[in-house]
C-alpha cells in the first residue's frame, strides 16, 4: 500500500501552541494532506458497515436512556475504537501520517505514542447528542500530554453536529466520570467527579466550522460533546486518533473500557514503546513508522 507524505501542509505556528495550551483545544486549518483522506473514504464505510467493529450509539441511546425508537431520527449515530490494530489504512493514518507531528507540536513532546483511534460517524437525520465528557476518565492513563486529534472527511457545521468544547476546562485538574456518550448516565462502575451541567449558551464553549484537510486536537482533560446531525442531506463522518507523549504513565481506571494490553502494565508504569501503545514519533527519529 503507498501511503501519501508524513509531512503536514504547514507548521503549526506559535499561535496555535499557545491556544491549546490556553484553550484546550485548537482549529488547524488546512494542514493535512487531503490524500490521506482519500485512503480512508472506503475503510471507513467497510467499518461501519460491519456491526463486529461499530457500534450503533443510536441503539445504545435506546437501550441505557429507554428512549422510544419512534422519538429518533431518521438517521444512525455510528462509532468504533481500535481501528488500527486490524485495518493497514486505519494504521498508517494513525502511526504514518502527519498527525503524531502535529500532536508532538502542539504538546512540546520529545516522542509520541499511539493510544487508539475511532470512528464517529453522524448520518443525516441523526438526532443523537454526544453527551459533554472528558477524554481522560476512559483513558487508563495520566499525564498532560494526552490528546486527542478529530479529523473531519465532511465539511461540519453546527448543523451537522459540530464538536463543541469547554476552553479552559483541561486546567482543572479534575478527572470526569465517563459517561455512555449518548446519555449522561455513567458508566457502570467507574469513579471520577461528575460532569457538570453546562448550557448550550455558555460563552466558555466554542464550536468550530471545518472542512476536509483540517484537524481539530484537544486536550484529554477538556470537556466536549457534539450536537445532532440535523441536516437532511449532509453526513459527518469523522477519525478521530488519540495519541500521549513524554511523563504520560498508565493509570488503570475502574470501569472504563479495558485493551488487551492493559493487564500486563500497573497504575504508575511509565508508557513505553509496547505494540498495542507504539512509538510512532520521535523527535530524533520523526517518524517512527
Amino acid at each position: 500500500m503507498s501511503v501519501p507524505t508524513s509531512d503536514p501542509l504547514r507548521p503549526v505556528t506559535a499561535d496555535e501552541v499557545d491556544a491549546f495550551a490556553r484553550d484546550g483545544v485548537v482549529h488547524l486549518p488546512a494542514i493535512l494532506p487531503t490524500d490521506w483522506l482519500d485512503l480512508l473514504v472506503d475503510p471507513v464505510e467497510a467499518t461501519i458497515a460491519d456491526p463486529a467493529v461499530t457500534t450503533d450509539m443510536t441503539a445504545l441511546r435506546t437501550a441505557v436512556a429507554g428512549v422510544s425508537p419512534d422519538s429518533a431520527g431518521t438517521g444512525r449515530f455510528l462509532s468504533g475504537v481500535d481501528h488500527w490494530l486490524h485495518d493497514p489504512v486505519f494504521a498508517a493514518f494513525a502511526t504514518a501520517s502527519p498527525l503524531p507531528a502535529i500532536a508532538a507540536a502542539l504538546m512540546d513532546a520529545d516522542r509520541i505514542h499511539l493510544y487508539e483511534d475511532s470512528v464517529l460517524v453522524k448520518e443525516p437525520g441523526t438526532a443523537e447528542v454526544t453527551a459533554l465528557h472528558q477524554d481522560l476518565g476512559y483513558f487508563h492513563l495520566d499525564g498532560d500530554r494526552i490528546c486527542t486529534t478529530w479529523v473531519p472527511l465532511d465539511p461540519v457545521t453546527v448543523e451537522t453536529g459540530a464538536v463543541a468544547y469547554l476552553r479552559g476546562s483541561h486546567r482543572s485538574g479534575l478527572v470526569h466520570r465517563p459517561n455512555w456518550f449518548v446519555s449522561d448516565e455513567p458508566l457502570p462502575g467507574t469513579a471520577g467527579t461528575p460532569v457538570p451541567a453546562i448550557a448550550d449558551d455558555d460563552p466558555r464553549l466554542v464550536r468550530f466550522a471545518v472542512q476536509p484537510g483540517d484537524v481539530v486536537v484537544h486536550h484529554a482533560a477538556t470537556l466536549h460533546g457534539a450536537g445532532p446531525n440535523r441536516s437532511d442531506t449532509a453526513r459527518r463522518r469523522a477519525v478521530s486518533v488519540r495519541y500521549c507523549g513524554d511523563g504520560v504513565r498508565y493509570e488503570l481506571r475502574p470501569g472504563a473500557p479495558t485493551k488487551a494490553h492493559h493487564h500486563e502494565v500497573r497504575s504508575g508504569d511509565p508508557v513505553v514503546d509496547h505494540p498495542g501503545c507504539p512509538l510512532v514519533w520521535s523527535r530524533t527519529l520523526g517518524s517512527a513508522r
